[in-house]
């Protein structure tokens, strides 16, 4: 196996770097939603990696994808989401799944952050259980009618278009389940942004949906094929999010060997201390490991092989390593690391989100296990790969 980078896919992830220590480190601490900000990554291509050239990409990959991802996580996790939603879970899920229209309308203005987009799953009473997804879509024979809420929208208050998870019958349970494409600027669209621990840089909306409107052509797949839809968007929205938690993991440790580096005690540098260099030792470790499995993750989807069973791992992984990296850093900061001078206490509040986003910790154990014990494979033959869309000009 060769674990080198591509002389492209380096590339990438250079100008990615320079852009996150120019652009994003100087105003990292205003922790809030910076619309210039994501305008300017639209316009470096950092959303459009996995995207054909006729789609406003580069069609470096999702390997690139996940490096780039890496690097602007490591300045500010909060804007790793944009990558979502700028790229995988909502305009990778149209060029998969969507029509012609659909297609030629919505995905360029999303990957050049023309126009922002959003991916609404959770529901009060649906989270992990998308299923038991209560928003109501109703055929109308020339349109479609949908009436319900969505909770935990990351990008929702934003978002121009928005890809919609309902049921025309919640009885049939996922059989019942239609993914569609909605554009928010219409009466019956109405958000509520939603205060959080971090992230602060990505804003997250409750949304009310009454009488919203989308023509037929916004169909996503077959109507009442929405969980097949959701499962392929979840499976990519899974190297983003992995690679977002690799690269606070990254900052983390960054950050405490920085400072095991400067801080004096006993009359020595703390980087002396037998436990200081074990702790350092340990995030090493779990940083390295994460970014193996995230990057074996990306290269499978690149290689258009199956890859739920190893973006699962990668995302569980990944995100428990984020976690156990940023107490750690607070450890080796001490006192300093409850300041609000110091980014690790940012740290330690970006870092819980990715045990719950894109698939909480536990659905990953669960979905692990099964595969393991021979209750339920979770890697299953695909129906669309990425060298389908590599070539379209």
């Amino acid at each position: 196996m060769n674990f080198d980078l591509s002389e492209e896919t380096a590339a990438m992830q250079e100008t990615a770097r320079r852009f996150a220590l120019r652009e994003v480190a100087p105003r990292v601490k205003e922790e809030s939603f910076k619309r210039d900000l994501v305008s300017q990554m639209g316009e470096l291509g950092l959303f459009g990696c996995a995207f054909p050239a006729r789609y406003g990409g580069t069609g470096a990959g999702f390997l690139a994808h996940a490096v780039v991802c890496e690097e602007i996580s490591r300045v500010d996790s909060g804007l790793r989401s944009l990558f979502n939603i700028q790229a995988m879970t909502v305009p990778y899920t149209i060029m998969e799944w969507g029509t012609e229209p659909a297609k030629g309308k919505y995905i360029q203005a999303l990957v050049t952050a023309e126009k922002l987009g959003c991916t609404c799953f959770s529901e009060p009473n649906a989270g992990s259980d998308l299923a038991a997804i209560e928003t109501r879509i109703e055929d109308k024979g020339d349109h479609y009618l949908i009436n319900g809420a969505k909770t935990w929208i990351s990008n929702g208050s934003m978002a121009d278009f928005a890809i919609v998870y309902g049921t025309f019958d919640p009885g049939l349970r996922h059989k019942g389940l239609c993914a569609v494409v909605v554009e928010t600027d219409q009466p019956g669209w109405s958000t509520r942004e939603t205060p959080k621990l971090g992230d602060k840089s990505s804003p997250i909306a409750e949304i009310t949906l009454e009488d919203v409107r989308a023509p037929k052509e916004n169909l996503l797949g077959q109507w009442g094929g929405g969980f097949t839809v959701a499962m392929t968007a979840l499976d990519r929205g899974r190297i983003s999010v992995s690679s977002g938690a690799l690269g606070l993991a990254q900052a983390c440790l960054d950050a405490a060997v920085l400072y095991a580096n400067q801080r004096v005690q006993f009359d020595k540098l703390i980087r002396e201390f037998q436990l200081v260099k074990g702790t350092i030792a340990e995030m090493v470790a779990q940083v390295e490991a994460a970014r193996y499995l995230v990057r074996r993750a990306a290269w499978l989807n690149d290689q258009d092989r199956p890859f739920t069973r190893e973006v699962a791992v990668a995302k569980y992984f990944a995100g428990e390593a984020a976690v156990k990296a940023a107490g750690m850093a607070m450890e080796i900061h001490g006192g300093m690391g409850y300041s609000l001078e110091m980014p690790v206490e940012r740290y330690y509040r970006d870092s819980k989100l990715y045990q719950v986003g894109e698939g909480t910790a536990n659905i990953m154990r669960l979905l692990i296990a099964d595969d393991a014990l021979g209750i339920k494979k979770a890697n299953r033959p695909r129906l669309h790969v990425p060298s389908q869309f590599r070539d379209l000009e």
